[in-house]
């Protein structure tokens, strides 16, 4: 805040001005506090990643293209999402690579046949079945596809990527929030009632996985220092959460 009388008399915008000209390695704060009082707390709060609501904005026709970002894997989530519409079964991954294309190519005719979800992990990292992918999609469009058939794509942002699948499908990223109060609202979020009170030793339990929610988010956060107070890089996924909630389940 800044000193009386000014802190009453200043409107948000002139506090902000104040704050960049005075101090302004704050102003990314102050600039926070001016759209929260302007507009409203949702537009600096990541909303939750709500993979049920981008299903419904699929169809058999428009591929989910996930876009990843470091720290964030959607996996688990389409796993989840999965069981809960009975197609765990019926859910069939693929990693990309040398040599994977004509796998994929019979994974997606089997799938538009049968009514299948399949998976196309780490498009970027098979650069050369792009344009084979992007003429499968375009033929998609006119054929006859089961109506349970779905295809998402994982992909790294590249500039080899064809612009035609993009424009034609319903692209998601899914970034880690930012702040540590916004890692563990996500981590609370993604937790079911089930999963959290079926422990045989729930108090015990509920602390450990507070602790355990709380240092996800404080690693999360230290990747903007970069090697700084780290022997080896390594990303934290959001995988490797669920590995150490299951562990201490």
């Amino acid at each position: 805040p800044l000193p009386s009388p000014y802190n009453d008399d200043f409107t948000p915008f002139q506090k902000l001005c104040v704050t960049k000209i005075l101090r302004s390695e704050k102003a990314m704060v102050s600039l926070k506090e001016y759209v929260i009082c302007e507009l409203g707390s949702k537009f600096v709060k990541s909303p939750p990643f709500d993979l049920k609501y981008i299903y419904g904005q699929s169809n058999p026709r428009t591929p989910v293209m996930f876009i990843l970002s470091p720290g964030a894997n959607p996996i688990a989530n389409l796993l989840k999402l999965a069981k809960e519409k009975g197609m765990d079964e019926r859910l069939k991954m693929l990693s990309l690579g040398e040599g994977q294309g004509p796998i994929a190519q019979e994974l997606m005719e089997s799938g538009r046949r049968d009514g299948d979800w399949i998976c196309l992990q780490n498009c970027h990292l098979s650069i050369s079945f792009l344009p084979t992918l992007e003429r499968i999609l375009e033929t998609t469009i006119n054929d006859d596809v089961h109506e349970d058939y779905r295809l998402w794509l994982t992909s790294m942002p590249t500039e080899a990527f064809p612009v035609a699948i993009l424009q034609n499908s319903v692209k998601v990223t899914n970034e880690p929030p930012k702040g540590l109060s916004n890692n563990l609202m996500r981590t609370f979020l993604e937790i079911t009632e089930e999963e959290y009170e079926t422990c045989t030793k729930p108090t015990a339990f509920k602390k450990l996985l507070f602790s355990l929610a709380f240092f996800h988010a404080v690693v999360q956060e230290r990747r903007k220092f970069g090697p700084i107070g780290w022997n080896t890089p390594y990303e934290w996924m959001a995988s490797d959460l669920e590995v150490s909630k299951k562990q201490l389940k």
